[in-house]
């Protein structure tokens, strides 16, 4: 099997999601190099977001998001597809364990329960059509894993440059976009300053999670990871960034509901274009310049409510 089409054997399908999250069409003229950006938004339903929707979606990504593929898959294995209590049971088995293992883990490092790495993997794989190699959330609170380090490790290969593309995961939620960007590289920088990359790359090298894959297929996304091999030379290091922030949802209240939905995604774009023109800029001022990212910019009506209705959505403990 080729690189590209054993990982893409292992990627999820998300594009039932299109009536919770709209992408936008985004395409900035003057993006600078090494740099991309990305612009979704919660739908709306009669000029309001549908806010509750959207966070209850991301709580049923809890289970793939925080458990192994090949746990997942063994829970299923022997039920008929026509059992469908038996189906329901180990459904809710899975779900259950994910929900605690989250908890724990966000316990543990004394981090707030919100979502935004839940909403980063979907749009990983979704959008960049990246899967997660790497169940993090579970080796955190299975294998006494030190908390720091990245919110997801993704992974493609690209068939064109026949080079494999490693994401590092990055989830910040504020209040303001500055916040959330100020925030986001601030981590990063220190990803890079610590040298956390090759304890990632151990990470995936120790706890794969590339599914029912055969040892061929592994072996060749591993190879990406080894330093003696020549293919070593052929990965390349993205940071996937997601910034949660609440500035469009300031619009005129004057703006009919029928026309809330073009007005919101509008001035998003105008959000994004701010960001763009600056970024470089930024970037040079914290010696990020030479860094890949691809940055996701996603607005929610409130970074304090978006934390709130989660965990009351996994049944966090008060």
């Amino acid at each position: 099997m080729h690189t590209s089409e054993s990982i893409s054997a292992i990627l999820g399908n998300f594009s039932k999601l299109s009536p919770r999250i709209r992408h936008l069409n985004y395409a900035p003229q003057n993006c600078p190099n090494r740099i991309n950006v990305r612009c979704s938004y919660i739908t709306f339903r009669d000029g309001v977001p549908t806010f509750d929707e959207f966070v209850n979606v991301l709580a049923e990504h809890l289970t793939p998001f925080c458990l192994p593929r090949n746990e997942i898959n063994d829970a299923f294995k022997d039920i008929s597809p026509t059992d469908h209590v038996a189906l329901g049971s180990a459904s809710d088995r899975l779900n259950n364990k994910a929900r605690s293992l989250f908890i724990r883990a966000k316990k543990g490092s004394n981090r707030s329960g919100e979502a935004g790495e839940i909403a980063l993997y979907i749009l990983n794989e979704w959008v960049l059509e990246a899967p997660q190699i790497v169940s993090k959330m579970y080796l955190k609170t299975n294998n006494n894993m030190p908390v720091h380090g990245t919110d997801g490790i993704h992974a493609k290969y690209d068939s064109e440059s026949q080079k494999l593309l490693l994401y590092w995961g990055e989830s910040k939620c504020y209040q303001s976009f500055s916040g959330a960007l100020d925030a986001a590289l601030t981590s990063i920088k220190d990803f890079i300053d610590e040298g956390h990359e090759q304890r990632e790359i151990d990470i995936i090298t120790d706890h794969y999670d590339l599914g029912e894959l055969d040892d061929a297929s592994k072996n060749a996304i591993l190879e990406f990871l080894d330093p003696y091999s020549e293919n070593s030379n052929e990965r390349i290091a993205i940071f996937s960034c997601l910034l949660l922030f609440e500035d469009p949802y300031a619009l005129d209240g004057d703006i009919n509901g029928d026309e809330i939905e073009a007005a919101f995604a509008k001035e998003l774009a105008n959000v994004a274009d701010k960001f763009v023109s600056s970024i470089a800029e930024t970037l040079k001022k914290r010696g990020l310049e030479k860094a890949r990212f691809e940055f996701f910019l996603l607005p929610v009506p409130s970074s304090q409510d978006f934390r709130d209705k989660f965990q009351a959505r996994i049944g966090w403990p008060p």
